[in-house]
């Protein structure tokens, strides 16, 4: 893992962990978080590499179909590295994956 991948993850589970959820690191780099309700949050840390890597369109579109057990789709969160948000925000777009309404693309500013 780069270790600005390492900074946004260790931001995201911060983020997490600061609402009181559970939170877990999982195998596949994502970070996954048991809020209210049951819900599944997933969260991505997004470096500049991930948008040159051939297949993370697909991972986009399977994380962005994750369901929960009762079959809504889990809310998908993308903290990308600031020089790459613009390009991951048309890709999203592109992927139809922007306007889904459980997609949130999040900024460090914020």
């Amino acid at each position: 893992m780069s270790e600005r991948r390492k900074q946004l993850c260790d931001l995201l589970v911060s983020h997490y962990k600061s609402s009181g959820w559970k939170v877990e690191q999982a195998v596949d780099g994502t970070v996954r978080a048991a809020g209210p309700g049951s819900v599944t949050w997933i969260g991505l840390a997004v470096a500049p590499e991930d948008l040159a890597d051939d297949g993370f369109r697909d991972r986009l579109v399977a994380l962005g179909e994750e369901r929960m057990p009762a079959g809504e789709r889990c809310p998908l969160e993308l903290l990308p590295a600031e020089e790459c948000a613009p390009a991951l925000r048309s890709l999203l777009a592109e992927l139809r994956l922007a306007d889904a309404g459980h997609v949130e693309v999040y900024s460090l500013v914020a």
